[in-house]
């Protein structure tokens, strides 16, 4: 059975597989960037909770 394995090039990450006659590559990414399939919550970067209401002025 194939297995995915991973080649670290530089700052560069290749997901690939060997295969009887070929060799599939199914990603190259940055090694910054999250692994696909990664989920992201809608505020991931915000430092306050989504549900927090800032419309209102004082």
């Amino acid at each position: 059975m194939p297995r995915a394995l991973r080649f670290v090039m530089g700052s560069y990450l290749v997901d690939y597989e060997i295969r009887a006659d070929e060799i599939v590559i199914f990603a190259v990414r940055h090694g910054r960037e999250r692994p696909p399939g990664v989920a992201l919550e809608n505020d991931f970067d915000l430092e306050e909770p989504a549900d927090r209401d800032d419309t209102e002025v004082p």
